[in-house]
């Protein structure tokens, strides 16, 4: 969250300081959900940390080619957060499935860095075409690929 905050303020100017700002508050929250272990907390942090990102870009020209790596990396963070919200020290769990459930938690991060820049790189190529039509296919891509994913858990 903090290197999102520092990414994001890099850009300069007072937007981009609103949106570090945003994006530092969601550490905040992160700690908070981390500290008192309460899962319910944090899609607000990732929430606050993705609106951060996209505050600080605001006023941008150009298509921001580290999009897909702040995304893939709120991801992460959420897994990560997660799995400290549910360990519990009294039940062992088995090496193989602790292993299992980081391999696949390292490939839908790298598949979704994958389609991040995949459908960064379709935005760049129509930008020309005008914003709102490049949005409408970002998000029909975006859902698409969010409802394979939940058909397959």
């Amino acid at each position: 969250m903090l290197v999102i905050a520092a990414y994001t303020v890099s850009g300069g100017g007072a937007i981009a300081i609103a949106g570090a700002s945003l994006a530092g508050s969601a550490a905040v929250v992160l700690a908070v959900a981390l500290l008192f272990r309460v899962p319910g907390i944090l899609p607000w942090a990732i929430a606050l940390a993705g609106a951060g990102y996209v505050v600080g870009r605001a006023h941008a020209t150009l298509v921001d080619g580290f999009a897909p790596v702040v995304g893939a990396a709120l991801l992460l963070a959420a897994e990560l957060a997660s799995w400290s919200i549910d360990d519990d020290r009294r039940i062992h769990e088995d090496r193989a499935l602790v292993l299992r459930q980081l391999g696949t938690t390292l490939g839908l991060v790298a598949g979704a860095a994958v389609v991040g820049f995949v459908l960064v790189g379709a935005a760049s190529v129509s930008a020309a075409s005008g914003l709102a039509l490049t949005a409408v296919g970002v998000v029909a891509a975006v859902s698409a690929v969010a409802v394979v994913l939940r058909l397959l858990r």
